[in-house]
């Protein structure tokens, strides 16, 4: 029996937001019923030449694993019509760290179901990001909406996902591309940003010029996103 055939997704499954469709299922694997997510892509005629979608988030998931970072367990690849599917396991009772950010920003926003503060949140993803770019991972899509925060023994703990779009290396990331990366995440005010860079540096004074150039990237980013929700007004941009 493949993957496919042991997965039961139901009818009124949840479904998370993503710009590919997301959706909780069942894995049925020696005798046991594992809670997964499914995340499906619709196959084109590129896949016949490089990785498809779900075959590069298994591939990524497996690396991350291998070098230490935190992703949930990834299952395989299921080929079930026109559709890719990557299967991972899925973390009971997680939340999307951008929870933390928009309430942030609006306070009359919904607040997290995870009890965890806003700032120790921020550390941990400071952390987070220092141990991925030294590891040789440039995330590239380091947002809100592929970090997830859930409670650990230990306390809080964030974990990568949707990672078709990071690159790998056996060396540590370029300076720029860390910046890149840390630029990516939902913080707009200056001492937010100071915060997350006190954590990744491990030091109370971060360097001035890592603390401008986030600064611009995430301007810039704020200002793009802005603009493609005015051009293709079409696409979820919540």
């Amino acid at each position: 029996m493949d993957l496919a055939e042991r997965i039961e997704i139901p009818r009124e499954a949840v479904r998370f937001p993503a710009r590919h469709e997301v959706v909780a299922g069942i894995l049925r694997q020696d005798g046991k019923e594992i809670p997964v997510v499914v995340k499906k892509a619709r196959r084109s005629i590129r896949d016949r030449f490089v990785p498809s979608m779900a075959e590069r988030s298994f591939a990524t998931a497996t690396a991350l694993l291998a070098r230490g970072l935190p992703t949930p367990e990834p299952f395989g690849v299921a080929l079930v019509g026109h559709e890719s599917w990557f299967v991972a396991r899925r973390i009971e009772g997680a939340e999307q760290i951008r929870t933390w950010f928009l309430n942030r920003d609006d306070p009359a926003r919904p607040h997290p179901a995870l009890k965890f503060s806003f700032e120790s949140v921020v550390v941990e993803l400071g952390r987070l990001a220092r141990s991925m770019h030294d590891a040789g991972v440039f995330f590239r899509d380091f947002s809100d909406g592929n970090i997830l925060v859930s409670r650990h023994e230990s306390g809080i703990r964030l974990w990568l996902v949707d990672l078709s779009r990071a690159q790998l290396s056996s060396r540590p990331v370029s300076f720029f591309d860390r910046l890149r990366d840390l630029a990516r995440p939902g913080l707009n005010r200056s001492e937010d940003l100071k915060l997350l860079l006190q954590s990744y540096f491990d030091r109370p004074d971060p360097p001035r010029h890592a603390l401008w150039g986030v600064r611009l990237l995430r301007i810039r980013i704020v200002v793009w996103d802005e603009l493609k929700k005015r051009l293709r007004p079409w696409r979820r941009t919540s």
